[in-house]
């Protein structure tokens, strides 16, 4: 816990860590939706040579990821996160290069080792920055300028990206490579004297040594409970969001790419707008209860889902429908970010605090390698319909593992001191 002159020093180095991470979301969000694009129409790669780079590339992220978290114990969580920053840079400069398939590929495996640095790094930083008492807050405020970062850049990558101009693509990976490396220089130079830059000074105890490693955080067993909540709510709704759901609603909804990228916009939309206000209304609830409020309103948004595509509802209903439904699935996305930074760091030991972060952050790729192939074999099975009936019954069933959660939670995990 942060007090007296430490905690102010903390807390100026969390809003420096905020900026950072609005410039580096601005420059994501402006090359974010057009990797395979660019990969395939500019570059040249085949549609299953570029999936195959992303797939590589997803795998060497949760290795940095899983090798990132006992480095960061050692070295310290704010030179870790610089370190992933610089080679995430690095690899989006190759990519702003255009310089062949084979350096955008180099480009994107590095691009996913850094990023795998950086975000248990980061968030494992926010923790010590900021006291105890307002880590929700942080979190959920990092989340809402993540988004918003994300939804201006993507915003402005309309009007610059073209396929009929090659260089534009050049243009805006530079930009990101450029903005990626200002939040390095921040981290490095802003937050060198400041909490969770470096590891601790003070030795090991023997004891420390002997029951580190992953083999103590897999022990803690209300973590390894909520490991496996987070990563069914992975399995069965990031990873649905992203891809899935706009093949199902375009292939049997009838909608068009343009209600896509609306729907997509109302997601975003709805965090910038209400996720500052949602968690000042659930600051006191408990944190289990904000997973099952999370994983029931992701339930909704398939179930919405499913009701636009009916065929009765083609046309403005249905694409009304979609829009809708992303927008319930951004208000669950608002109940979740508070929980999903904030519960790892509160089981976590200052020691083993980069190993859990590590493995919290592994279970978005997991999820990621779970949920397309189950989306696939869904739709295109003989009744694609049974893709909403199956991700939804799983975000059900998550909500009630989530609530079995809370009564494993040690009790100043479960129920966290009000924010003064």
């Amino acid at each position: 816990m942060l007090d007296g002159p430490l905690q102010d020093v903390g807390e100026r180095a969390f809003r420096l860590t905020l900026a950072g991470t609005l410039v580096a979301a601005l420059g994501q969000g402006l090359t974010l939706p057009f990797l395979v694009l660019y990969l395939h129409e500019v570059l040249g790669a085949s549609l299953p040579l570029a999936g195959a780079v992303l797939a590589v590339a997803a795998v060497a992220g949760l290795a940095a990821t899983t090798v990132g978290g006992p480095l960061g114990d050692r070295i310290g969580l704010g030179r870790l996160a610089a370190l992933g920053l610089v080679v995430q840079a690095a690899g989006t400069a190759l990519l702003a290069t255009g310089a062949g398939v084979g350096v955008a590929t180099l480009g994107v495996l590095l691009n996913n080792v850094g990023n795998g640095l950086v975000w248990p790094a980061l968030n494992g930083l926010v923790a010590v920055q900021v006291p105890e008492a307002r880590r929700s807050r942080a979190f959920a405020l990092r989340f809402g300028l993540l988004n918003g970062g994300l939804g201006v850049g993507g915003l402005l990558s309309g009007w610059v990206v073209s396929l009929d101009r090659p260089a534009s693509f050049h243009l805006v990976y530079g930009i990101d490579a450029a903005s990626t490396a200002v939040f390095a220089l921040l981290i490095a130079l802003g937050l060198r004297r400041t909490p969770g830059f470096a590891a601790p000074d003070r030795p090991l105890h023997r004891d420390d040594v002997r029951i580190g490693g992953y083999g103590a955080v897999l022990r803690d067993r209300p973590f390894a409970g909520y490991l496996a909540v987070a990563v069914a709510l992975g399995v069965f709704g990031y990873a649905q969001m992203n891809g899935p759901w706009a093949a199902f609603a375009v292939a049997e909804g009838g909608t068009s790419t343009r209600v896509i990228g609306f729907a997509f916009a109302a997601n975003t939309a709805v965090i910038v707008v209400l996720q500052l206000a949602v968690e000042r209304r659930t600051r006191a609830w408990r944190r289990s209860r904000l997973l099952v409020a999370a994983a029931l309103l992701w339930t909704l948004a398939w179930l919405v889902t499913g009701a636009a595509a009916l065929p009765g509802l083609r046309g403005i209903p249905g694409d009304v429908g979609f829009v809708l439904a992303l927008a319930v699935f951004g208000l669950g996305e608002t109940f979740y970010s508070p929980v999903g930074g904030a519960l790892p760091n509160a089981l976590a030991s200052e020691h083993l605090r980069g190993r859990y972060n590590a493995l919290a952050g592994a279970t978005w790729p997991v999820g990621g390698f779970v949920g397309p192939p189950l989306a696939g074999l869904l739709l295109g099975g003989a009744r694609p319909g049974a893709w909403i009936g199956v991700v939804a019954v799983g975000t059900a069933v998550t909500a009630a593992a989530s609530a079995v959660l809370g009564r494993r939670l040690p009790d100043h995990v479960e129920r966290p001191a009000a924010d003064r």
